[in-house]
C-alpha cells in the first residue's frame, strides 16, 4: 500500500486539487452615451440635406440659365426677323436699291435719284419704314433733310437708321437691328 501523509486519516485518498476558478475579466466599461446615436443622426441628416438643397439649387440656376438663354436667343432671332418681314410684307425682296444684309439685321435703301439710272422708288421704301413702325418724327426729320445737312441718324426701338439726301443721287441710308 502506498504511504499515507502523515495527516491522513486512512480514509479515502484526497481528491486532487481542482482548477482554480477561471479568471473572468469584465470589458472595462464604457460610460453609456444615448446622445450619441441621435446627434450623429441628425448630423446625417443635415448634410444630406445640404446636398440636396444645393444640388437642386444648382440644378435649378442651370434650368434658370438655359432659359434666360433661350429666350434671349428667341428676341435676337424675333428682332433679325424684324426687317426682312417689313420688306416681305411690303412685297420688295430683289427690288433694285432696297437690300437686306448681315442675317437680316440690316438694310440698305438707295433711293433713285435724278442722275441715278437704278434705285428703289421712295414708296417702297416708305411702305418698308412704315412696316417697321418708324415714329412720324423720324419720318419728318427725314424729309426736311437737305443736301446741306449731310449724314443725319435715329433711333427707335432696337432700330437705328442713318440717311443722307441730295436730289441728284435720292435718299440713301442704311437701316440696323441692335443687338439688343
Amino acid at each position: 500500500m502506498a504511504e499515507m501523509p502523515p495527516d491522513h486519516d486512512g480514509s479515502a485518498p484526497p481528491a486532487p486539487p481542482s482548477d482554480p476558478p477561471p479568471l473572468t475579466v469584465s470589458p472595462p466599461s464604457r460610460p453609456t452615451r444615448p446622445w450619441l446615436l441621435p446627434v450623429a443622426t441628425g448630423a446625417a441628416g443635415v448634410l444630406i440635406g445640404a446636398g440636396l438643397v444645393a444640388g437642386i439649387t444648382a440644378f435649378r440656376a442651370d434650368a434658370e440659365a438655359r432659359a434666360e438663354e433661350a429666350a434671349a436667343e428667341e428676341a435676337r432671332a424675333a428682332r433679325a426677323a424684324v426687317v426682312p418681314d417689313a420688306v416681305e410684307t411690303c412685297g420688295v425682296t430683289g427690288t433694285d436699291g432696297i437690300v437686306v444684309a448681315d442675317e437680316g439685321r440690316s438694310l440698305t435703301f438707295d433711293m433713285k435719284g435724278d442722275d441715278d439710272l437704278r434705285g428703289a422708288n421712295i414708296t417702297d421704301i416708305v411702305c418698308v419704314f412704315t412696316a417697321l413702325d418708324m415714329p412720324s418724327a423720324v419720318v419728318s426729320h427725314m424729309d426736311q433733310t437737305t443736301s446741306m445737312d449731310g449724314r443725319q441718324s435715329e433711333s427707335w426701338g432696337d432700330l437705328t437708321v442713318s440717311w443722307s439726301y441730295h436730289p441728284d443721287r435720292g435718299l440713301d441710308g442704311v437701316l440696323t437691328v441692335s443687338d439688343g
